[in-house]
């Protein structure tokens, strides 16, 4: 947004907090520097495209995320480089690197075809968040007032694409949307899913946050809750702390379980944040005061910083491995979900037309 996807003048290597426009920016959280100190070994990098692109050029500006994300993450090879699996991860990590990986914010990216799933897998893409402040043609977002509206929750065709997207190695990731989606995709996925950054809605009662049985229900799909930084989740206000973070971590742990708890944060795309975690160097000072709490043990706070996700990422990897034999989908989204606004769009003619 600041440099219209020109990086002639920027570097992540950099420290941010001393140039402008970032310097000013309550957006801005997140250079290599600072994740360093923050002692980040992976880093998921937001490939997101605004809700009003659907039904427009949504698929052309979301390559050119992907390309913007590729040059950035390029033009630091001593500090990250781009890993494409959890094994990926475990090596930079040994070398000291930070892991760089890429994920889609909002299916309405995807234009509902099964063919740019697949085609994001092969650039590098290793999760995608169905739905964002819009509900796509196939899957309910938890936006209040969103249009249209959409009781329906997951679509016949949604659920087909969970299924290809469990077949292609892809992370199906459930922040944003409604409870109603998130129960269907627990039931339809084979694979575990993610909720990238949710919080407890127990603790702040909004649409966007998780309810308990969505928590409790996790469990048995061995997936995983990312808690996010943002404090119009935390507290329903404009303002956190720390302790309101651990609430949530502590609300996840207790209705899903230890082994299903992780860090979301939302850092970059968030305008507020917690008092005592501003930006990405602040992880540590979240990690002490969970180590003054008995109930987490050495090893717990270990799969909250990140074995709970190489785990569900590794498990999602192996389904892929299990549907191997399949053939890739080609189902085509029923003509009766495509929204009336989607009229740029080129029908191809069926054979009988072809002949008439």
């Amino acid at each position: 947004m600041f440099l219209h996807n020109k990086l002639h003048s920027f570097n992540l290597s950099s420290d941010l907090t001393q140039e402008r426009p970032w310097m000013n920016s309550p957006f801005s959280h997140t250079d290599l520097p600072r994740l360093k100190k923050g002692q980040v070994a992976a880093q998921f990098w937001s490939v997101y495209v605004p809700c009003e692109a659907q039904y427009l050029n949504t698929v052309q500006l979301l390559l050119e995320q992907i390309d913007v994300v590729k040059r950035m993450i390029a033009a630091s090879p001593a500090d990250t480089t781009l890993v494409r699996s959890s094994a990926g991860i475990m090596e930079e990590f040994e070398r000291g690197r930070v892991a760089s990986l890429m994920g889609v914010e909002g299916g309405h990216g995807l234009a509902s075809s099964m063919g740019v799933v697949r085609a994001l897998y092969d650039l590098g893409i290793r999760y995608v968040t169905l739905t964002h402040k819009c509900h796509t043609p196939w899957a309910e977002c938890s936006e209040p007032g969103s249009h249209p509206p959409n009781t329906r929750g997951l679509t016949p065709y949604g659920k087909e694409m969970i299924l290809e997207m469990n077949r292609v190695g892809m992370l199906v990731d459930l922040s944003h949307a409604s409870a109603r989606t998130a129960l269907d995709v627990l039931a339809a996925s084979r694979a575990p899913v993610i909720f990238s950054h949710s919080a407890t809605r127990a603790l702040c009662h909004i649409d966007r946050n998780l309810p308990d049985d969505i928590l409790s229900s996790l469990a048995v799909n061995e997936g995983l809750v990312m808690v996010s930084f943002y404090t119009d989740f935390l507290t329903c206000s404009h303002s956190a702390t720390i302790q309101d973070v651990v609430g949530h971590i502590n609300q996840v742990r207790t209705m899903a379980g230890v082994d299903h708890v992780g860090i979301g944060a939302g850092f970059d795309g968030i305008n507020r944040t917690p008092e005592g975690l501003e930006d990405v160097s602040r992880y540590p000072e979240l990690f002490a005061e969970l180590l003054k709490d008995p109930t987490w043990s050495l090893q717990d706070l270990k799969k909250l910083a990140g074995l709970n996700l190489l785990r569900v990422f590794r498990r999602v990897e192996q389904v892929r491995e299990e549907l191997g034999g399949e053939k890739p989908s080609e189902e085509i989204i029923p003509i009766h979900d495509i929204d009336a606004r989607w009229p740029c769009r080129y029908k191809f003619a069926s054979l009988d037309d072809a002949r008439t």
